[in-house]
């Protein structure tokens, strides 16, 4: 059997993330680095990932829809974190999260057991979508439009209801979140709705979560062989 088809069986990742683990050196067979995917190994082999023996335990990845003023700390037994949304299951897992989301939003917020994924995320430098409510009628907000911490902003105005709905993208959530919340016309919560290529789930409501599901998983780590430019592009458009 190759190596390649080892680590699928034992549950250690998407076809994509098992060739990033090979190409990045992090998988051994019997003490001896190999990044080849047509490595053959036998039973008896001392197959390792990150220094850890496969045992068919997968990787946790995990999707939160963060409530305001909550920490991204892990800890389950810290009142307002992410930790403290864990069922019992999940309790027990080393779980960290990508610490990139400011306690005053709320929103999309990654967590999970894999430091490489997180870390591989962060490198991606992904845009986050923020959308935030205004009171009144909005037409034009030009100190966020000659803000270079936002690189788009749109405005939806709803003259029934007198309110406004506004979207941004930045890739500096904590410079964006102060100066969208010292907005004079706010009238809500600041609210990432999406990370790069990954939206906020319709479905997942404030303080739950999910699991990742393994394209998304990709979509996040990014291409395998990647360019400044594929890292930095943004994967979606305001319109």
């Amino acid at each position: 059997m190759n190596i390649e088809r080892y680590l699928t069986d034992h549950r250690q990742g998407t076809p994509r993330q098992i060739l990033r683990l090979l190409r990045q050196g992090r998988v051994t067979v019997n003490d001896a680095a190999v990044d080849s995917p047509l490595t053959d190994v036998v039973k008896a082999d001392q197959v390792r990932v990150d220094g850890m023996a496969v045992t068919g335990r997968q990787p946790q990845y995990l999707i939160f829809n963060k409530p305001i003023g909550f920490q991204l700390s892990m800890d389950p037994t810290s009142a307002h974190s992410l930790g403290s949304l864990l069922n019992t299951l999940d309790q027990v897992r080393p779980l960290k999260a990508l610490a990139d989301l400011p306690k005053e939003a709320t929103g999309l917020a990654l967590a999970s057991d894999d430091d490489h994924f997180l870390t591989d995320v962060a490198a991606q430098k992904w845009v986050s979508t923020l959308r935030l409510p205004l009171a009144g009628v909005v037409t034009e907000l030009p100190t966020l439009a000659a803000d270079l911490t936002f690189s788009a902003v749109k405005l939806v105005p709803d003259t029934l209801h007198q309110t406004t709905t506004a979207t941004v993208q930045t890739r500096d959530l904590n410079a964006a979140v102060p100066t969208l919340l010292a907005l004079k016309a706010i009238n809500g919560p600041v609210s990432r709705v999406a990370l790069g290529p990954m939206a906020l789930p319709v479905d997942l409501s404030v303080a739950s979560y999910r699991g990742l599901f393994p394209t998304e998983i990709d979509d996040l780590n990014g291409p395998l062989e990647s360019s400044t430019d594929s890292q930095t592009e943004t994967p979606s458009k305001l319109g």
